[in-house]
């Protein structure tokens, strides 16, 4: 047994690098409703609702595992061989998870929860052994403070490649490929599959576990959890967790549609055509004969346009998004889901209206696309987490983490509030405030990890029984629960003010709530993290006492 083994640079490199790989999926769940709703094609009230489902569904897994990860012993440790067994078809299903098949509606609805469901699954399989193992990957506090900083850069640069720059590198697949945004969409994922699988073998072959349990028992899983449910420190810690995934991923799942469709404006590219024909092909897909002649069946894509300047044609191929449109009851045009209601298919005699989403602005002498805007909120702001994870370690060190972390909930909500005073086409001040609030709450991510080795500490010099496992899977349940209802919940506020995707007729008033629902809903999670955080009863005198009782019991053993 090594205790209090200081590890190598390449070993914390190793242990952020499977986190790295686990966001650059996680990263799409958090754009997964966007992904359902803008490319794979459902409705946004179908895309929440299978969502959710799945999410809770999912949430009862983890508990098992880890509690399974407890009383699994190999040669590779308890933790590790999750990783070497799990990490191929998670990241299979992962590929397949976020690619769109040419099935009818009904068929992608069910296709959806199937693959969405095996995906959340393979991810608990890998991910909560995974985090698990740095309860165990050294006895030293310090050292599990800096490996869980690791941690945190490698899920940062996972969530930038993946959540940050996803519809970056999708729009430019599609412009190299002339595909559609839905096929484009599965290649990047397809790049993210590989590198994830690189990096998953370098996390497990590259680790260590370390830790031993003072006495090895064959505890029941009853008694684990009776232990669990009474340990005050991780109640709080819990819901700590749950808080700040609900402040951030709301912030963060909001961002593509504050920037799509309360910043940019829509700049109409073709007029309405008329549908004068539908039929579907062999894959079931929909094709749309058009009165101008056209034979549209894809989804999203591009159209080439000619226009005359100075006298000459020029010819241009334009990324686009399409709009179906009818004849409502007051002889008005308006989306054909607010005159046949949602899920509404187009049907003969509607039209289709090509149009493209355009920031008339700029931002440090760049010229701005929703696209672009998006990318410096969210890829500037992971960047800056990063940062800031380097930044707050000192911070953590002479204030305590329990302190830094409220503080942190406390000015971050202050900053979110700004956005509903903000107009928009104050471009700069948006982007900037962004990057503040991502610098701020950003690196508070480390600071749970940490604290969650933490409380394995204390239950164990408690109770005599360490499970370090279970209690890392109730981390995991925390993210999934918070992610679940940040997924979900601002699109069925969305949803319940008329939000319909790429609806031309979208109303002022519902624009603004896309606003409202980006500045206010985070703030939820921040005053509950505030309020979890005070219960939390581990100091970093108590940590230290933990540590040393710990080393003492395991030298008489």
């Amino acid at each position: 047994m090594e205790n209090n083994q200081k590890l190598s640079i390449i070993e914390k490199c190793a242990y952020g690098a499977g986190d790295l790989a686990c966001n650059l999926f996680w990263g799409l769940v958090c754009v997964a409703s966007a992904f359902y709703t803008e490319y794979y094609g459902i409705s946004a009230a179908a895309a929440a609702t299978m969502m959710l489902i799945v999410s809770y569904f999912d949430l009862v897994l983890d508990v098992f595992i880890g509690a399974a990860a407890d009383r699994f012993d190999t040669k590779w440790g308890k933790f590790r061989p999750w990783i070497l067994y799990g990490f191929v078809p998670f990241c299979v299903i992962g590929f397949f998870a976020f690619f769109t098949p040419g099935f009818a509606d009904f068929g992608k609805i069910v296709y959806a929860y199937v693959t969405y469901l095996l995906f959340r699954i393979m991810y608990s399989v890998v991910n909560v052994p995974y985090g698990a193992m740095l309860g165990v990957i050294s006895e030293d506090p310090k050292e599990r403070d800096s490996v869980s900083a690791y941690r945190n850069v490698g899920a940062q640069i996972g969530f930038f490649l993946s959540f940050a720059m996803v519809f970056k590198f999708v729009n430019f697949a599609q412009g190299a490929t002339t595909v559609s945004n839905s096929t484009a969409f599965s290649y990047v994922v397809a790049v993210y599959t590989v590198l994830a699988l690189a990096l998953l073998f370098f996390c497990f072959s590259c680790t260590k576990e370390r830790v031993k349990p003072v006495k090895e028992e064959n505890n029941s899983l009853g008694q684990d959890l009776k232990d669990l449910v009474t340990n005050r420190p991780w109640i709080s810690l819990s819901i700590a967790g749950i808080a700040l995934i609900l402040f951030t991923a709301c912030h963060n799942m909001c961002v593509a549609y504050y920037a799509k469709y309360y910043i940019a404006e829509t700049v109409v590219v073709e007029e309405g055509s008329k549908i004068v024909g539908v039929s579907q092909d062999n894959s079931g897909k929909d094709i749309y004969v058009l009165e101008n002649g056209r034979v549209d069946s894809l989804s999203k894509g591009s159209i080439v346009t000619r226009t005359i300047v100075d006298g000459k044609e020029e010819v241009a191929t334009v990324s686009i998004e399409r709009s179906f449109a009818a004849m409502n009851a007051e002889g008005e045009m308006a989306s054909i889901e607010k005159v046949r209601g949602d899920g509404a298919k187009p049907e003969q005699g509607d039209y289709v209206t090509y149009f493209k989403y355009d920031v008339n602005g700029s931002f440090w002498g760049m010229k701005l696309d929703w696209e672009l805007f998006y990318t410096l909120i969210a890829g500037m702001g992971t960047l800056l987490t990063i940062l800031g994870t380097m930044l707050i370690q000192p911070v953590v060190r002479k204030f305590g983490k329990k302190e830094t972390w409220l503080s942190c909930f406390v000015i971050s909500g202050l900053v979110s509030l700004v956005f509903i005073v903000l107009g928009k086409d104050s471009f700069s001040t948006i982007i900037i405030f962004n990057w503040l609030f991502s610098l701020i709450i950003g690196p508070t991510g480390f600071i749970m990890w940490s604290m969650y080795a933490d409380v394995a500490d204390n239950a164990e010099v408690k109770t005599g029984r360490r499970a370090t496992g279970l209690i890392y899977s109730s981390a995991t349940i925390a993210q999934k629960f918070g992610y679940a209802n940040a997924n979900s919940l601002p699109l069925f506020f969305l949803a319940a003010v008329g939000f319909v995707s790429n609806d031309l007729s979208m109303s002022l008033e519902t624009k603004e709530m896309v606003k409202y629902v980006f500045a206010l809903v985070p703030l939820v999670g921040a005053v509950l993290g505030v309020l979890a955080l005070f219960f939390y009863n581990i100091n970093e005198e108590k940590i230290i006492e933990n540590s040393a009782k710990l080393a003492e019991l395991k030298k008489g053993k």
